[in-house]
């Protein structure tokens, strides 16, 4: 059984992503896929991922409007998820399943870089350097003064 503690890195210059997820989980497909880019394709690689009764989540906004294999959805009773917009009990159930180490969110974010390099940071998910999907700016200095703050 493939659970969300396992991961594979792919290229998919040279791997198809669906094919990959399939042979995973021996031809059943995920349980639950987290689409992160918000474009056309990955949203359509993310519900042919899903196994028949799956969720797809959509964490991304597509900056324009996409078509979707709707026929695959509903012959196969997969479900679709916007993330945005649920408000505070959508972040707490999130944060639940973070708690008790059921999702790993450290799993759909690619790069990581402090404050102080914030422009490189932009230019890294402006220009996809390194195959960047999704980049995280951390301000640590005032992570570590709330906590402080917060004792």
């Amino acid at each position: 059984m493939l659970t969300g503690s396992h991961s594979r890195r792919l290229n998919i210059n040279h791997e198809d992503a669906v094919e990959v997820v399939k042979q995973l989980t021996g031809g059943v497909g995920a349980d639950y896929a987290v689409e992160c880019a918000g474009s056309e394709a990955t949203i359509n690689q993310a519900i042919h991922m899903a196994n028949r009764g799956g969720k797809v989540s959509l964490a991304a906004f597509p900056h324009d409007p996409v078509t979707i294999d709707l026929a695959h959805l509903v012959k196969n009773n997969v479900y679709a998820y916007g993330i945005r917009g649920e408000g505070r009990s959508a972040t707490r159930r999130a944060m639940a399943l973070m708690a008790e180490k059921r999702f790993d969110a450290t799993k759909i974010y690619t790069h990581t870089f402090a404050l102080t390099d914030l422009p490189t940071a932009l230019r890294y998910a402006r220009e996809r350097i390194d195959d960047a999907i999704e980049v995280v700016v951390s301000n640590r200095e005032a992570d570590t003064i709330a906590d402080a703050a917060a004792e």
